[in-house]
């Protein structure tokens, strides 16, 4: 898990005496995610998400609980904070905001047809919301790595194949990624880790910290490298043709979507390598997870062997 930020007994009653959930008996980490600090929370009113948004500014969690309200509107499969005694959704503390949520039960699934196909139809449902204004463009593609570039370019890492490749892959893939494609809500972030199943059946998308306005395709692109491998990183091309199936069923995509799918599939899995390499080699060195970011690009080469024995819509 991401655990960036810890709490002392003192901390954690004066967050919870803010809250209308009686007082703390337990904290456990929750494992899993890159970017927060989380927490199960057990109170005496029950049992709550405790998440520090450690990565996060002010201006952008306002943003992110204002698109959570337009996601509200439309009855979408979240979670959504729990308001303070003063009607507030999330914190500000000297070590971070806090937002606390109801801890849902359930449980991260394994990549199957059966749960791509839910996940195609709540991804096609969120595209047709309309996006708030203020929302930023995807935060982990183009418009950082082209800074990024710039920060190393005096660095050991100037040189690192990485960063090599990444470039001269970017410049390969900017004719269709500047292709007029429609535009509209994204997730960003839609991996097996950001949803809650309960059995086989869809009990939230969660985790939308990384939500945007850019290409939808995109978006569709990044499920397929976050929800449609096992464990071992081999794609299940049963479970991206649910997806898709499922997901223009709800959603139509175009033809020239259709023809863009391959290079967004790999600039999804580019994005989550830079993300990654740049996280934990850079701006917090880990040496358990500097290598994480080679997953990806495992995952975009897989793709590249097996999706053309994808049927054709």
């Amino acid at each position: 898990m991401a655990r960036y930020t810890t709490l002392s007994s003192t901390e954690l009653a004066h967050i919870v005496a803010q809250y209308p959930i009686g007082t703390s008996l337990k904290l456990e980490e929750v494992p899993g995610g890159f970017g927060n600090s989380n927490f199960k929370l057990t109170t005496t009113n029950g049992e709550f998400l405790l998440k520090i948004c450690d990565e996060k500014d002010p201006i952008e969690l306002d943003t992110q609980i204002s698109l959570l309200a337009q996601l509200q509107q439309h009855a979408y499969p979240t979670v959504y904070p729990i308001l303070t005694k003063a009607e507030q959704p999330l914190i500000h503390e000297t070590f971070g905001s806090v937002m606390i949520y109801p801890f849902l039960q359930g449980t991260q699934p394994s990549s199957s047809p059966k749960i791509l196909a839910q996940l195609g139809k709540a991804l096609a449902q969120l595209h047709r919301i309309p996006p708030i204004t203020g929302l930023p463009h995807f935060a982990m593609g183009i418009s950082q790595m082209r800074p990024f570039f710039q920060e190393v370019q005096d660095t050991q890492f100037a040189t690192h194949p990485f960063v090599k490749s990444l470039k001269s892959e970017l410049e390969s893939m900017k004719p269709q990624l500047n292709a007029p494609l429609p535009t509209g809500l994204l997730h960003g972030d839609l991996f097996l880790d950001n949803t809650l199943f309960d059995g086989d059946k869809m009990v939230a998308i969660l985790d939308f910290e990384e939500g945007c306005h850019d290409t939808l395709l995109l978006d569709v692109g990044m499920t397929i490298i976050g929800c449609c491998y096992t464990p071992e990183h081999r794609l299940n091309l049963k479970a991206v043709q649910r997806f898709l199936d499922a997901y223009n069923a709800m959603r139509p995509m175009t033809e020239s979507e259709w023809e863009h799918l391959d290079c967004f599939v790999h600039y999804a899995a580019l994005s989550i390598a830079f993300w990654r390499f740049r996280q934990f080699n850079i701006r917090r060195p880990d040496a358990h997870r500097a290598n994480t970011y080679q997953e990806m690009l495992t995952r975009s080469t897989e793709w590249r062997t097996q999706a053309e024995l994808l049927t054709n819509n």
